[in-house]
């Protein structure tokens, strides 16, 4: 009889626990406090670690566990059941280091608000039928996502990992602004297959950060989109088993298409050009991929517009009813449909290039909130720890008897580091409430290696859930001292971790790279600096690759914060860093916030920079891109110290000018600014507002050695067109 009341009043709690808080947004600042929620791990752990544990013992009973308690957390492990229909409001998390279940999850036509994170599926399915919408998803490894004339809108997909997208609604249903935010394929063929109607027509999708890697075959299959967005492109190897025959990016009766940031090389036998595409408008905002094929393909009747690229022209055959404008590609020249610019162009383009550059009827991405970070160790704990009691061997032995050490609710005090290796980690019960620390301030609380030189090169580590303080440096990764392998970090677990109060909060000394991985709501709090990448000083980039050049490559920063530390990402490479992005992350208080050298194609989306004090607040290096970013209360001689800069949808606040280096290239679009253009001495200016300076307030400009010349002679009225969700 007590068993059964006990199952009555659990039942009862998760019941009334699911109704406050299925329905609320993942983003939403609007907390529901009568659900228990004390504010002392961050919301989204309260949720977590609040949720329905299911045994692996009683895989079983996962549909079961579902209906009941709305919200469920596996353990880690591979679970085996009958297949999952997951439906309105139900939440599924899997453990930090990612936990497989064997079985086809569909999620029910008509549901909102379902949430499944750490998982890996057998298969992810959409039912077709009534709209499914808004539904988070985020990281999802080795899982295909499918949906077959399903009716989707205003779904967020984040970090999926290794994964393929099909989406085919040709036939009936659609797709509307859905978010893909950081996508990673490997081998499979094809790696992302988009299909629309013209009946119900799928449009407002945004891909941001999308990883093509070693397509067997053909990479991508787009076809009758009304609108399709893709910001950070990265490609290697398309066709890498000659099992194919298109380009890369394959689209065929597609209506507004914006491509950003499009970067990569394909260094395979069998290359085929980077893009062939049918459309009615195309705009590319900077191209950096090389194919080692043929001329790329823009097909009859799209109008383009080019704005910086390189490598492989692209074949365009022109028509009456087409335009071809054509600037800074492989050159400072401009052309419209293949005659070069000279000067304003005829009143005749006006009003087709604003109609093809400028769309009123989309809504600009939601600013990240971010909310309080944790503080579970207070001035006084840290004054007085020098007499703590040290648990360092305690920890070390959880680790080494586990592999990761699972630490309770507290506060740990350690005096040396705690060494982790191949598969190893730590996970705490929240940022709030679990917190290792350092006795003293004089060495690594987290030391990182490949365990022995006949150990794998590749390792994943896995850091969640605590706050690290004090200590010299929070993570230090060094690889084993005289090992021949090459250390390299890729698919490992950081999540909901706090550094604090340190030299550096990661520090990545002299080893391999740190590859392709995703640091989700990392916080770096009054650290000289946040993440130190340190290669080797003698590196030689001619001279091939060595086990301590230290790149860092498509890693992403996911609604980071970052607060009153000196740099807050020091990453001055040897050997060329590629595609690592931030978004949605906060930098505030700090001195530089990213310093950078030798990086190809990083990007910052969504992010806010707000009271940074340093000489310039990104810069010292060749080319970054900025979309939907806010600058506010900064002081800085400039915003950018780079050598080029892609800007699209920014908001500049601050009366500082946006270049200080001596040879700055800009490539700004629909942005205002209330600072002027500093050392810009080339560049296009395409839709923007300068407060200050009402020169620079028309559609399309062109700056020449600092001299400027009107392109298009309207008045600008700038307005994001990437980040955007269609009305």
């Amino acid at each position: 009889m007590k068993k059964f009341v006990s199952l009555i009043l659990i039942m009862s709690f998760y019941t009334v626990f699911s109704q406050s808080f299925a329905y609320s947004l993942d983003n939403s600042s609007s907390v529901n406090k009568n659900t228990g929620w004390d504010g002392i791990n961050t919301y989204h752990e309260y949720l977590y670690f609040s949720a329905y544990v299911l045994p692996v013992s009683e895989s079983h009973r996962l549909q079961e566990a579902l209906d009941t308690y709305k919200i469920v957390r596996l353990e880690k492990g591979v679970y085996t059941s009958n297949p999952i229909v997951m439906k309105q409001g139900q939440r599924l998390y899997g453990y930090p280091t990612i936990t497989k279940l064997n079985t086809t999850v569909t999620i029910k036509a008509g549901s909102t608000k379902i949430r499944i994170l750490n998982m890996e599926i057998k298969d992810l399915i959409f039912e077709p039928g009534a709209l499914i919408s808004d539904n988070y998803f985020k990281t999802l490894r080795f899982t295909p996502l499918s949906c077959t004339n399903c009716t989707m809108e205003n779904n967020t997909f984040v970090n999926i990992d290794r994964s393929s997208l099909r989406f085919d609604c040709s036939s009936a249903g659609y797709f509307r602004n859905n978010k893909f935010i950081r996508v990673w394929s490997h081998t499979r063929s094809p790696q992302t297959v988009m299909k629309g109607n013209s009946t119900t027509p799928s449009y407002g999708n945004v891909v941001l950060w999308r990883n093509y890697l070693f397509a067997s075959g053909d990479a991508t299959q787009f076809d009758n989109l009304k609108s399709l967005t893709l910001v950070g492109v990265d490609a290697e190897s398309w066709n890498y088993r000659n099992e194919g025959s298109k380009a890369l990016l394959h689209m065929r009766k597609m209506g507004d298409v914006r491509i950003g940031g499009f970067s990569g090389l394909n260094h395979g036998k069998y290359p085929t050009p980077t893009y062939d595409i049918e459309a009615k408008n195309l705009t590319i905002f900077g191209k950096d991929i090389y194919s080692k094929s043929k001329n790329d393909i823009v097909r009859p009747g799209t109008n383009v517009m080019m704005l910086s690229g390189r490598h492989e022209a692209y074949s365009f055959d022109n028509t009456s009813s087409s335009l071809n404008f054509m600037a800074y590609y492989n050159d400072r020249d401009l052309f419209m449909n293949s005659k070069k610019v000279t000067s304003t162009l005829s009143s005749s383009y006006d009003g087709r290039m604003e109609d093809m550059l400028i769309d009123q009827n989309v809504k600009t991405w939601d600013r990240p909130y971010f909310g309080k970070i944790p503080n579970p160790v207070s001035a006084a704990r840290m004054s007085a720890r020098s007499g703590k009691k040290d648990q360092s061997a305690q920890i070390q032995r959880l680790i080494d008897r586990d592999g990761i050490a699972e630490l309770e609710e507290g506060i740990y005090y350690i005096s040396k580091p705690l060494v982790i290796t191949e598969g190893q980690g730590i996970i705490g019960k929240g940022s709030g409430k679990t917190a290792v620390v350092g006795i003293k301030d004089d060495f690594a609380l987290i030391h990182a290696t490949n365990n022995t030189d006949q150990g794998k090169g590749s390792i994943q580590i896995h850091l969640a859930h605590m706050t690290l303080q004090g200590g010299k440096t929070g993570l230090y990764v060094s690889p084993l001292k005289g090992s021949s392998k090459r250390l390299q970090l890729s698919a490992c677990t950081f999540k909901n971790l706090i550094f604090r109060n340190q030299k550096n909060g990661m520090h990545f000394d002299r080893f391999y790279g740190v590859d392709n991985n995703f640091f989700d709501k990392i916080s770096f709090v009054d650290c000289q600096i946040g993440v130190f990448q340190e290669p080797d000083p003698n590196f030689d980039v001619y001279k091939g690759e060595t086990n301590s050049m230290m790149y860092m490559d498509k890693n992403v920063f996911f609604k980071c914060q970052i607060i009153r530390c000196g740099i807050g990402f020091s990453m001055l490479a040897k050997r060329p860093n590629n595609l690592n992005a931030w978004i949605d992350c906060k930098f505030d208080g700090n001195g530089i916030a990213v310093d950078m050298e030798k990086a190809i194609n990083p990007i910052f989306a969504n992010c806010d920079f707000k009271n940074n004090r340093g000489e310039y607040i990104v810069g010292r290096d060749n080319a970054s891109s900025f979309y939907n970013c806010n600058f506010s209360g900064n002081r800085a001689q400039g915003i950018f110290k780079l050598r080029k800069a892609y800007i699209e949808g920014c908001n500049f606040s601050d009366n500082a000018p946006l270049f200080s280096h001596p040879t700055g290239e800009g490539f700004i679009m629909n942005s205002t600014s209330s600072g002027g253009l500093g050392t810009m001495k080339h560049g296009i200016l395409v839709n923007n507002t300068f407060r200050n300076d009402k020169e620079l307030n028309f559609l399309v400009l062109e700056l020449q050695d600092r001299r400027l010349r009107k392109i298009v002679d309207r008045k600008s009225n700038p307005k994001p067109q990437y980040l955007v969700t269609k009305k």
